[in-house]
């Protein structure tokens, strides 16, 4: 850092202006109580309306007079304008009614004066501990030779064989309290920051969509060159450190034995007594839902790229075609023009790059009598028989029977794909079946389809078995979505 950066980030910095501000510690203690306590990403505008107002009223209770006496619409209008910019106001996919959220640079402020407060010990070996592993991984994957790569997980096979001879002998090898503290305080503080991660996602993926809007608008050159250029900033961010480590991340949360696999560790973490006593709000126990709709959302503002390349193809044809319609009016009314006048110069219009084509007599063909044609005179009729039926014989799907077994398997299941579907409701009427749970998942709520594909096998109505690869389909429960157990 030098002066002229720390003296630019002064002025600049959204975070150290908030700092600054008079009402600094009233904008981020409700910050803190919205948002960050409840483990909220997004709010609408009457739900925060609603906090802003409760918060302001508890405020203004210990004066005489109010201290904040403006209303909360007037207080959340100074969060959001150009000036301040505390938080995020956008329109969502499902909804008219305005959305907020925090913005990266006051995540990143909350994050650090939540760690200014002193807290009961500080969790030394357990970071200790991680950095450590983390060391160790890395000179495992980087510089060992392949012997001493066998060494080093031979000597680990016997630690894992003493740990187990230690379990037979009932010998106390268990957490203490401390451990058990360091280790959920350390979960508590990851938990945190990789949820506002999403927001620096997120912020990044909006970047380039206004680096691709803005290459649009100036665009001058072919539609080609700008579909490259637009394609090559979305290749940009997918091969970057960043994109790679956050699509990886994702297909870890489409992996279904990886979630289910976290959905029981966050069950067991509340058995144990000292954490429930820590975290008696158990705000850890819905954290698979909050990485899955944080990662939908960077997912969905992704996919505005997509929408904006269909749209500015669109645009870009109706300019061309009016161009071409006005460049054709324009001759009519100068050709009507010189109807009535026409030019007496010999040479009074020029176009450049056209060359006369000059064809002699001899170049024609000579003239070639056309043979006479012999009709029949008799018509002949033929008889054409038609089946009809197949009109009769069209497929029908019933929609409720299929919603019904989505249904059956949401009370057994609190998340599963259509393969899995297939498999205990098989699917019996072919590709119109198929079709139809399609259409059921794109105007559910509580479904989702990603690009990771799926294969099953399927059976027609005639009995034929088809083997079927399509993206892949989850329907996860509508309760345990909105982050009810």
């Amino acid at each position: 850092m030098t002066y002229e950066q720390l003296k630019y980030q002064k002025t600049n910095h959204k975070a150290l202006q908030l700092l600054n501000a008079d009402n600094f510690a009233m904008i981020v203690a409700f910050f803190h109580h919205s948002f960050r306590s409840t483990q909220t990403q997004t709010l609408k505008e009457s739900e925060i309306l609603t906090k802003l107002d409760d918060f302001l009223y508890n405020l203004n209770q210990g004066y005489d007079e109010p201290k904040y006496p403006k209303t909360a619409k007037s207080y959340l209008d100074d969060f959001t304008n150009q000036k301040s910019s505390y938080l995020r106001k956008y329109y969502g996919y499902e909804s008219d009614e305005p959305l907020y959220e925090l913005t990266p640079d006051i995540e990143r402020l909350i994050t650090w004066l939540d760690g200014l407060q002193k807290q009961e010990f500080v969790a030394t070996e357990s970071k200790l501990n991680i950095i450590m592993i983390l060391l160790k991984e890395l000179e495992f994957e980087t510089n060992l030779s392949d012997e001493e790569r066998f060494r080093e997980l031979e000597r680990e096979k016997r630690e894992i064989d003493a740990k187990i001879e230690a379990i037979k002998r009932r010998e106390s090898i268990r957490f203490d309290d401390r451990k058990i503290k360091e280790h959920f305080m350390q979960i508590q503080k990851n938990s945190s920051e990789l949820l506002s991660d999403f927001r620096e996602i997120e912020h990044n993926f909006r970047t380039l969509n206004q680096e691709a809007k803005k290459a649009i608008t100036n665009a001058n050159s072919s539609k080609d060159e700008v579909l490259g250029e637009i394609f090559e900033i979305e290749e940009s961010i997918r091969g970057s450190n960043q994109g790679q480590s956050f699509y990886a991340f994702w297909d870890f949360l489409m992996d279904m034995r990886q979630m289910e696999h976290l959905d029981e560790l966050l069950d067991n973490l509340y058995r144990i007594s000292q954490i429930e006593e820590m975290d008696s709000e158990r705000k850890l126990e819905n954290l698979k839902y909050h990485l899955l709709s944080g990662g939908e959302n960077s997912h969905r503002v992704l996919g505005k790229l997509i929408e904006q390349l269909r749209r500015f193809i669109d645009d870009k044809l109706w300019v061309e075609n009016r161009r071409i319609l006005e460049l054709a009016h324009s001759i009519e009314q100068k050709a009507i023009k010189l109807k009535d006048n026409p030019p007496t110069q010999r040479e009074f219009f020029s176009i450049n790059g056209v060359k006369i084509t000059v064809e002699s007599i001899a170049s024609k063909r000579l003239f070639t009598p056309s043979s006479k044609e012999e009709f029949s005179h008799e018509i002949k009729e033929e008889i054409v028989e038609i089946d009809l039926s197949k009109l009769y014989a069209q497929v029908y799907v019933d929609e409720m029977v299929l919603k019904q077994n989505i249904q059956k398997l949401l009370q057994q299941k609190s998340q599963f794909s259509l393969k899995e579907l297939n498999s205990l409701y098989p699917i019996k009427k072919g590709l119109s079946e198929v079709v139809v749970y399609l259409k059921l998942a794109q105007n559910m709520t509580n479904s989702y389809i990603d690009e990771y594909r799926d294969e099953m096998v399927i059976e027609d109505e005639r009995g034929a078995k088809k083997r079927v690869l399509m993206d892949r389909v989850l329907f996860v429960r509508n309760g345990e979505k909105n982050g009810d157990k």
